[in-house]
């Protein structure tokens, strides 16, 4: 009995003990760390008006945490705001619809915040949705609503129009909206229950404004990928939900599954199939659908990466080794160029190892990493997009007098103020 008796005193000891550790930040000082970009060569305006956001766990066994924006003069935690700023968006998209509800408040109201239902140039705020008269995401009923704003005149004008073959969806949404030759595009992507090979459909639905009709509806040409020997597995849009401004292309990342790619998993010899990535280009203003080529490497390796949109320039990378290959796609003269950036050092290629985030501005590719545990650091680096060189090299530096041992960062957006 002695003997059991010990055995469930260590066990009550190390479950308190357990217990202790992991409850221990809910009791310490509410006071969260800064973070700032500290240079350590290159150049430093590179990140004046650069800001990131995120997620910040105190304790990420627990899911203790709250969302995070790290600017250049300070650190700001949802979670310390005011209840009502709090219900407001928050982040750099969601900022964007509350300046939209600010600036627009009639128009706005009653409409959803995802970026991805809204277009604005100079002239014009559009919105566009799928309604349904069912409690389902679609029905046979449902219609693409159009509400435009004229920012001129301050006038609104709202239609629906009938979705096109309603019935044979199980669900539908819209991915993003663009205007071009005084025609409302509206991107969706939806599950088409009827199709033989049960994939996700994409289309883009060309809708006049003057006569409030679907002229056009267009479905993205899978078929320009040759998929022989290979299944779709998932088809994204690339530069969607992340502006609502105006792009001349759109950039579909497709995933195929190639059972003839094999690589050889840790020490046991066991075998996993790589994916394979293909890349669709469209014109907006023109409708034409391209495949974007790039070699089979390429394909297997760089394209797997995050890609980014500048412009009419698409942007990713591949990293080898030590060495890292930029790439800048000409969406225009469909033209891919490869840029050597040089060797990396030991911390650099842990860092890509580790996993980043990427994001373009005016020519400059920035990298940082995606996660922070502990005490490792978050790093940041830029390149030339031109010329590979290295323009700037950082590290996103924690100010903190009551360290969190068993904090996690997560980044998961570059930012740049207008």
């Amino acid at each position: 009995m002695k003997r059991y008796k010990k055995i469930i005193a260590l066990v009550v000891v190390v479950v308190f003990s357990i217990g202790i550790y992991y409850i221990q930040p809910l009791f310490g000082p509410n006071k969260k760390p800064e973070f700032s970009v500290v240079a350590k060569s290159g150049d430093k305006s590179l990140t004046e008006n650069m800001s990131l956001t995120g997620y910040y766990y105190e304790n990420s066994q627990l899911g203790i945490g709250t969302e995070m924006k790290i600017t250049p003069g300070k650190t700001i935690y949802q979670s310390e705001k005011s209840y009502l700023d709090q219900l407001k968006s928050f982040g750099n998209i969601n900022e964007k619809i509350s300046q939209l509800q600010e600036d627009y408040r009639g128009f706005m109201r009653g409409k959803n915040s995802d970026l991805a239902n809204f277009y604005e140039d100079e002239m014009i705020l559009a919105y566009a949705e799928i309604t349904t008269d069912a409690f389902s995401t679609i029905s046979k009923d449902s219609k693409i609503t159009i509400d435009v704003l004229n920012k001129q005149t301050n006038e609104e004008s709202s239609f629906s129009v009938n979705l096109p073959k309603a019935d044979e969806y199980g669900y539908m949404y819209v991915e993003d909206v663009q205007v071009a030759n005084n025609q409302l595009i509206v991107i969706t992507n939806g599950y088409r229950v009827n199709s033989s090979n049960s994939q996700d459909e994409q289309h883009l639905y060309s809708i006049s404004l003057p006569k409030e009709k679907i002229e056009k509806d267009e479905k993205i040409q899978l078929d320009l990928i040759d998929s022989k020997g290979k299944q779709i597995q998932y088809v994204e849009l690339m530069n969607a939900s992340t502006s609502i401004t105006s792009a001349n292309y759109l950039v579909y990342r497709v995933e195929l599954n190639d059972d003839s790619t094999n690589m050889d998993m840790y020490e046991e010899n066991q075998v996993m199939s790589l994916p394979v990535y293909e890349l669709i280009g469209v014109n907006v203003e023109t409708g034409e659908q391209f495949l974007i080529n790039g070699s089979e490497e390429l394909n297997r390796h760089g394209i797997a990466a995050i890609l980014s949109t500048e412009s009419n320039n698409l942007y990713f990378y591949k990293k080898d080794g030590a060495n890292l290959s930029l790439y800048e796609y000409d969406l225009n003269q469909k033209e891919l160029t490869e840029v050597k950036a040089g060797e990396l050092s030991a911390a650099q290629q842990a860092m890509f190892n580790e996993g980043v985030i990427v994001q373009v501005r005016e020519g400059v590719m920035y990298f940082v990493t995606s996660y922070k545990i502990g005490d490792n650091e978050l790093q940041m680096l830029a390149f030339d997009s031109n010329s590979g060189e290295l323009v700037f090299e950082g590290i996103i530096e924690e100010k903190t007098d009551y360290p969190a041992k068993r904090e996690e960062v997560h980044i998961e957006n570059i930012l740049f103020e207008q």
